[in-house]
């Protein structure tokens, strides 16, 4: 438990270090803009790009009926907090070989589909040429180093972001991102929204350090019965 703490602090003091803490929390971002894409094409409208920026924030763009932007609108934080506690799931079952192929997959696919603007295909790039110099040495340690660290990124960063756009929904509600859209989408004042995301991100956290630690995940399940 302690490890995991630490691993934890580390990892949220490493998102505020410049350039370095910004480059890897657009895992996170692509991961988040990928939810909002996702929910788009599952409600039968269209991605037209996602966009990726130096400054950890990212933009899908995307067209549908006035339901699916609602869903599209809604489903950025919760898909990237699923995602981080599926990530802690494979990683503590040890298939990095699966997991590793999976996140090649998606970010080949990202990059052709998807991904348009200049930082977004530059910092795709230069994930696959990292990837690609893993696989020419053969260097199956350095492997699992970079997908635990992906990992606890997704994880503790899933939960810092739901905790900002609280703060921002409250101090800022008209410049609060998802929840002030869709604060004008349902007329619910952003904080609402704010406090919803931050709910869910909380627990998902916990059920990611649960699951990373070897808890049943479903035991979650009895303590909210």
């Amino acid at each position: 438990m302690m490890t995991l703490l630490l691993i934890a602090g580390a990892i949220g003091i490493l998102m505020y270090v410049p350039v370095i803490g910004s480059y890897l929390s657009i895992f996170y971002t692509l991961i988040h803009e990928s939810g909002h894409a996702l929910a788009a094409v599952l409600t039968g409208g269209k991605v037209k790009s996602i966009s990726l920026f130096s400054n950890t924030e990212g933009l899908a763009s995307t067209r549908h009926h006035k339901f699916g932007f609602f869903i599209t609108s809604i489903a950025g934080y919760p898909f990237a907090s699923i995602v981080s506690v599926l990530f802690m799931y494979v990683l503590q079952n040890e298939w990095y070989n699966e997991l590793g192929i999976a996140l090649l997959v998606y970010l080949v696919f990202s990059a052709l589909f998807w991904v348009r603007n200049s930082y977004g295909v530059f910092w795709i790039t230069t994930i696959l040429l990292m990837a690609y110099f893993i696989w020419s040495q053969h260097a199956d340690k350095i492997l699992v180093y970079v997908l635990t660290g992906v990992g606890f990124i997704l994880l503790v960063q899933a939960f810092i972001s739901c905790w900002h756009i609280l703060i921002l929904s409250i101090r800022s509600p008209e410049s609060a991102g998802d929840a002030s859209m869709l604060s004008r989408l349902s007329f619910i004042p952003a904080p609402f929204w704010g406090f919803l995301f931050f709910m869910q991100g909380m627990f998902f956290f916990a059920l990611g350090c649960g699951v990373w630690l070897g808890i049943n995940p479903f035991n979650y399940l009895y303590l909210l019965l």
